[in-house]
């Protein structure tokens, strides 16, 4: 029976309001100790992929560099084999012994020479692999005619090895010979032992945790498993790509075992959630204990009350029977009988008989008249108990209060009889009246008791919370992750957390008594930090700042200090709150990153400087070469001669363009590329690009097709030059891999902007399929090995096309099928043309002009280049002098003053910019001074302006470019004008 009515009871508790609030509490309590939990199980999970990408990181970073360095020691051999291709063995073997010296994996290394092994180290152990020709080995030939046909290098494996074991080979071509001599020598392999490897980097073991590689043959992410558990790519792992010199792997990690799906404070941090439940739900439960035992108290108190207010009703009752008034009226014939008591109430004399109708209304009171006689009217038409109390008026003037009963009856003979009784409570009324106002003022004392109740109640709940809170907070503080200090107004250490000892390995009883200067500061701490941070503790404000102290073993360690004075009413200092975060660790970083930055700035401070040695190196004897070629086609030349000149001017006009290209790569990488705005004519800007391929177009029997939609502006305001070097190359693809059929330029625009520029390129040319199209505009790609041998080309056309169509607020997307042609669609955004002065053409180069009388001096140090301008500046009335470093160019101009000085910027003893300077302090009439320079870079320019230079001519030096700049300059300062400024 218990076990039955056991639902009811639990529900009767709930139902009662006295619980409500430690319900609530209790359902807080739960819901916060879910989601702490919850937080804590993702913290954790989160610090596990953290450590885990840290490690990963780590093995990945050694994979790279053993298989990379293996691979640069490698491609020194193959050169040095290209060099020397009748290398003996026993200088082999020299060479490949030092090549395996040091750390690395590589087991042995062979050479063959037209796929023939004939050398090889160590021999050792190996003397059956000598003459093995891999045209005849099945196992051995496709993949050394892949290394050879590619021409780039292929990392294999893991393969299983003849000598046991597996293992990775290396496999790289060798080629002797450059240009058209150029031909294939035979390959060079090496082997990896997957041993070697994986236990020099740690793959298999000592990182703690489960190692997964895929990617077999340099495949990637899409390849084969070829080291770990195949469970750890399905448990969530850390993943990586591994860049191999050829290809990539895909590392894949988790912790040692698995992920751990519950962390190792999971009971502690339970613990401390019931035991915080169990201080908040406890407290709640006792105080509802007690309003429950407080409302049974009060509800007593009424029963009492309402029990002598019964027992009060009964006596007055009794008291008065005896001066009732009853009357009764006939509803039928409305006649109505008074007893005598009736008479005297209302003081009418029987003989008078009762009052009826009009006579009675006007005895009532007038405030009261109204409600009796609708209250009684209603109980007559209805039928029902009237009950009222009114006052009425008596004849002298006195006031009495009545109370009235009637109910309605109906007689033996079936008559409808309402009786009634009145009598006088005038008596009760006033004692009504004056227990009303007793009851008030026994409620107002009981309101201030109650009042007094719940404050002290309140007091002591607030006192309850301050002491759950003073131990809340002193187990935050003894627990807390960050080291607490309190100090004396002396800053005597007061007491210190567990933290502290933590991180600075002093006890609690080293640290009481010393101030916190005295115990960790050291050779190394700022002394102007700790004299600032004293200031604001002896005022009494607070102070943030990072500090570095010391450990009691004397190790250095930073700290994140806030420093909370606690002050009193007078505002002295009573104590001083010193918290301290451990950032070692991110001063560390801090420090690492800024090396790694340092690092990086070199590292492009070092490609820049190579890519202007470069610009120099080549394109100082690539001056001679074209400027030699263009003179030749001046001379009367048989046809054969006259092609070979050509073939000679479009070679290097081909590599020309490469270094253009690999400079222009280098400065949009660099972000140094800059777009120039200015008004330009669109159809100017796309014919004169179009008309660039139209010879060639002919030439192969080509149709070279412009339209232009309407409604394109005229003119636009944006960098023209840029947008004919997209087209150009664009249109140059097109006209390049287009054998048979028509080559179309649709030019338009979008939609909703005018100035938003469209231009599609379409060719019935040989087409690329969909997955090289993924990849046509990645650097350095076309679309196979078999595209680059029959076309040429480097792959970075598209590349920088582009990356400049992205400057400026468009990009570059095509549509192609392999065989059927291939459509590039451009999109640019321009604006509209700024109204401008038109600008005088500049004099056309196709015309030589004739030079009036100067003097030139010429300071180059390369004696070709020198040839060259003179050649250029033959039949010129022109006096030349030749200077081969900047410091003869110095002195020469005292002596001669020139009109202009050619000045080559890379000079030995004396440079360029170097000379500049000196010549334009000399008290002599300033000349002229026009660079010449194979460097190509925008900050070369403005240094040889900074420096005091009038004009800028970048190398390769065409004839016409420079006699027209050099007729320029003359016309300038034959017009009168200021004098240069010297030093």
């Amino acid at each position: 029976m218990a076990v039955s009515n056991l639902p009811a009871s639990w529900l009767r508790a709930l139902s009662n309001r006295t619980y409500l609030p430690a319900l609530l509490a209790l359902a807080v309590v739960c819901a916060a100790g879910l989601y702490a939990e919850g937080q804590n199980t993702t913290i954790h999970y989160q610090s596990q992929r953290a450590d885990t990408q840290q490690e990963a990181g780590m093995l990945k970073s050694r994979l790279e560099g053993q298989l990379n360095g293996d691979y640069q020691r490698l491609r020194g051999l193959a050169a040095m084999l290209a060099t020397e291709p009748d290398m003996a063995q026993a200088r082999f073997a020299g060479i490949a012994a030092k090549v395996l010296e040091g750390e690395t994996a590589i087991r042995h290394i062979a050479a063959a020479p037209s796929l023939v092994v004939s050398l090889l180290h160590p021999m050792k152990g190996n003397e059956s692999a000598i003459g093995l020709d891999y045209n005849k080995n099945a196992a051995q030939r496709a993949a050394a005619h892949r290394v050879r046909d590619s021409g780039d290098m292929v990392l294999a494996g893991p393969v299983d090895l003849v000598q046991g074991g597996s293992g990775f080979i290396y496999r790289l071509p060798i080629f002797t010979g450059t240009g058209a001599e150029r031909e294939f020598w035979g390959i060079l392999s090496a082997v990896v032992e997957t041993g070697t490897l994986y236990a020099g980097t740690g793959v298999n073991g000592g990182s703690g945790l489960d190692i997964a590689l895929t990617g077999q043959d340099g495949t990637g992410a899409a390849g084969l498993q070829f080291f770990g558990s195949p469970g750890i790519l399905s448990d969530d792992p850390v993943l990586m790509d591994i860049n191999l010199p050829a290809g990539t792997w895909q590392l894949a990690a988790r912790p040692q075992g698995g992920w751990q799906e519950q962390p190792a404070n999971v009971w502690q941090l339970r613990f401390a959630l019931l035991a915080a439940g169990t201080l908040i739900v406890f407290p709640t439960f006792l105080a509802g204990r007690l309003s429950a035992a407080r409302q049974t108290a009060i509800g007593k108190l009424r029963r009492r009350e309402a029990e002598l207010e019964a027992v009060s009703r009964r006596l007055e009752i009794a008291v008065k029977t005896s001066k009732v008034g009853i009357w009764e009226c006939d509803a039928e014939n409305q006649r109505v009988s008074w007893d005598s008591r009736m008479h005297e109430l209302y003081g009418v004399p029987e003989d008078q008989g009762p009052l009826t109708g009009q006579a009675w209304n006007d005895r009532l009171h007038p405030e009261d008249r109204g409600r009796v006689a609708e209250a009684l009217q209603a109980a007559e038409q209805g039928n029902t108990h009237f009950a009222s109390e009114f006052r009425i008026l008596l004849e002298d003037g006195t006031v009495k209060h009545i109370r009235a009963l009637a109910s309605p009856f109906t007689d033996a003979r079936g008559r409808e009889w309402m009786i009634g009784v009145n009598w006088n409570v005038s008596e009760d009324v006033r004692l009504r009246e004056e227990l009303i106002r007793a009851n008030q003022t026994l409620s107002e004392r009981n309101s201030e008791l109650n009042q007094g109740k719940q404050a002290l109640e309140q007091a002591h709940a607030e006192l309850q919370k301050q002491q759950a809170e003073l131990h809340r907070l002193s187990l935050v503080a003894k627990h807390a992750s960050d080291s607490i200090i309190l100090t004396d107004a002396d800053r005597r250490i007061l007491w210190v957390n567990d933290a502290f000892t933590r991180a600075t390995g002093f006890q609690a009883a080293d640290a009481i008594g010393q101030t916190p200067s005295e115990l960790l500061d050291g050779p190394g701490t700022d002394a102007g930090v700790i004299r600032e941070m004293n200031r604001h503790k002896d005022l009494g404000i607070r102070y943030h700042n990072e500090v570095l102290n010391y450990t009691k073993t004397g190790d250095e360690v930073w700290f994140d200090t806030n420093i909370v004075p606690v002050t009193s009413a007078d505002g002295s200092v009573d104590l001083i709150i010193g918290i301290e975060r451990d950032i070692t660790h991110s001063k560390q970083r801090e420090r690492e990153l800024a090396e790694a930055k340092l690092e990086a700035e070199q590292a492009d401070r070092a490609k820049s400087e190579f890519l202007a040695n470069m610009s120099h190196e080549i394109r100082t004897p690539m001056n001679g070469i074209i400027g030699m070629a263009d003179l030749l086609t001046e001379a009367d030349l048989p046809p054969d001669e006259m092609q070979n000149v050509e073939t000679i001017r479009s070679s290097a006009q081909a590599l020309l363009k490469i270094i253009n290209d690999i400079l222009d790569l280098s400065r949009l990488e660099a972000g140094k590329f800059s777009i120039s705005a200015e008004d330009f004519k669109l159809r100017d800007c796309i014919s004169s690009a179009t008309n660039l391929f139209r010879p060639k177009a002919q030439e192969k029997g080509l149709l070279l097709e412009v339209s232009y939609a309407e409604g394109l502006p005229e003119r636009m305001h944006g960098d023209d030059g840029r947008l004919r070097q997209i087209l150009v190359n664009l249109i140059g693809n097109a006209v390049k891999f287009t054998a048979e059929g028509k080559i179309a330029v649709r030019v338009s625009h979008a939609p909703d902007d005018p100035y938003c520029l469209v231009i599609e390129v379409e060719d019935s040319g040989i087409g690329i399929s969909e997955n090289q199209a993924r990849h046509i505009f990645d650097r350095f790609t076309q679309a196979d090995a078999a595209t680059t041998k029959a076309f040429g080309g480097t792959g970075l056309g598209l590349t920088i096309s582009s990356m400049l169509a992205k400057r400026m607020g468009g990009g570059i997307s095509v549509m192609s099928e392999l065989g059927q042609g291939s459509c590039f669609r451009m999109e640019l955004q321009f604006a509209p043309a700024c109204r401008a002065p038109e600008k005088v053409l500049p004099p056309s180069l196709e015309t030589v002009p004739q030079l009036g009388p100067c003097r030139v001096l010429l300071a180059e140090d390369n004696q070709t280049n020198r040839l060259l301008i003179r050649k250029y500046l033959r039949g010129q009335p022109v006096e030349l002098t030749e200077a081969a470093n900047g410091r003869a160019a110095v002195d020469m101009c005292k002596d001669l003053q020139p009109d202009i000085i050619l000045m080559d910027m890379s000079m030995p003893v004396l440079d360029g910019i170097g000379a500049t300077r000196e010549i334009r302090s000399l008290p002599i009439r300033q000349p002229v001074i026009v660079a010449l320079t194979a460097n190509a870079f925008a900050s070369d320019q403005q240094a040889c302006l900074e420096a005091g230079m009038d004009h800028f001519l970048a190398k390769p030096v065409k004839k016409a470019v420079l006699l027209h700049t050099l007729a320029e300059l003359l016309a300038e300062t034959a017009a009168p004008q200021k004098p240069r400024a010297s030093a």
